[in-house]
This record gives structure tokens, sequence and C-alpha cells, in this order.
């Protein structure tokens, strides 16, 4: 049982992300803030860095898709984004893409009530979002250029799936332990039932 190969992602049920991605080619940004260019090159930046440091599949399509609001209007891009991907990724990721400007204000102590506060830093994610922070930032090199593979993407999802839902040994034990009585299980079942056949024959 290698868990490791789960194939969570195909290139059939990630159109629409892709769609979207795809979408942020050419959607410029702020060189100030961006130099390294448009929305879908900060996208494969960011996303390099989060394949890098994590297996946190969620994360890891957050700092895919954080932005991809933007080709709609950049003020308010991650409540965009977060509509934009309703459907189409987790809970946990679209939390993380409406909160990852949201963070900096607290970080930087522009959030100043108290209850935002406390909303925030004890939120069982923050942990993820400080992340998401960090490879946004990781993400502005105007030096660096990202080859873009849809099929690279995929199968390096699916094998930090397998990663992210790891099964310790033991418990690989037990399964299989419980597999092979099940299987014999049933074998004697068939056994039983066609000798039954043949007496009533």
């Amino acid at each position: 049982m290698d868990n490791e190969k789960l194939t969570v992602f195909t290139l059939d049920n990630t159109k629409e992300i892709f769609f979207h991605l795809e979408n942020c080619q050419g959607v410029e940004q702020h060189k100030e803030w961006h130099p390294e260019g448009d929305v879908f090159d900060h996208a494969l930046q960011t996303v390099k860095w989060a394949f890098r440091e994590t297996d946190d599949v969620d994360l890891i399509l957050a700092a895919l898709l954080h932005d991809v609001g933007k080709q709609v209007k950049s003020l308010g891009h991650e409540q965009y984004s977060c509509e934009l991907l309703k459907g189409c990724v987790s809970t946990k990721t679209l939390f993380l893409i409406e909160n990852h400007m949201r963070v900096w204000y607290y970080i930087n102590g522009e959030m100043k009530k108290l209850s935002k506060c406390k909303e925030l830093a004890e939120h069982p994610w923050l942990p993820e979002l400080i992340q998401l922070a960090r490879f946004d930032k990781r993400g502005r090199n105007p030096n660096a250029k990202i080859k873009y593979n849809k099929d690279d993407i995929v199968e390096r999802l699916n094998k930090v799936s397998g990663k992210h839902f790891k099964i310790p040994e033991e418990l690989k034990k037990e399964i299989q332990k419980i597999t092979i009585a099940g299987l014999i299980e049933r074998q004697n079942n068939k056994a039983t039932e066609q000798g039954a056949a043949q007496d009533r024959r």
C-alpha cells in the first residue's frame, strides 16, 4: 500500500483551477510591490516556495491561487479570488486566500480592534497563514523565471498529498492484516456457499 502515490489531482479535475490561473497572464501589478512581473509570474514564484517548504496541499493551492482575483480588480482581490474559487478548493484554502492581506495588518500593528486581533491570533490556521505571507514575499524576484508546466504541478500536488496524508507504518500493517483477514473470510464464505449448493443438488 504505497500511499505516497496517491492520485488526488488530475488535469481533468483541476481544469477550473488552471483556467483562473492562466487568466492572470498579462494582469499587470504595481512594480514597486511586484518587480517580478504580472500576477501569473508571481503565482508561479510563490508556489515554488510553497512546494519547497510545506507538504500542506491546502496551503500550496493558496500560494498558487491567492491573487487570481486581480483579474477582476486589484483592490479587494482576495474577496474576488474566493468568489472565483468557491467550490473548487477547500475551506482552508479559501480562508488562507481571504486573509492573506489581512494578516499583514495584524503583523504590522495596523489591526486595532482587539476582538479582530484575538480572532486571528487564536485561529488554528494562523501558522499556515503566516507561511503564506512568507511565500508571497519570496515570490517577487525580478530575475527568476519559472517554467509553467501543468503536468508538473499536478504531479507535485499528488506527491505532497501522499506525504500530507501519510499513513504510519504500524497502521499500514494493521490495515494490511485486516485486508488479508477479510480476503480469507470472503474466500471461506464462498467455499462454504459452493459446498452448500452442491449438497442441495
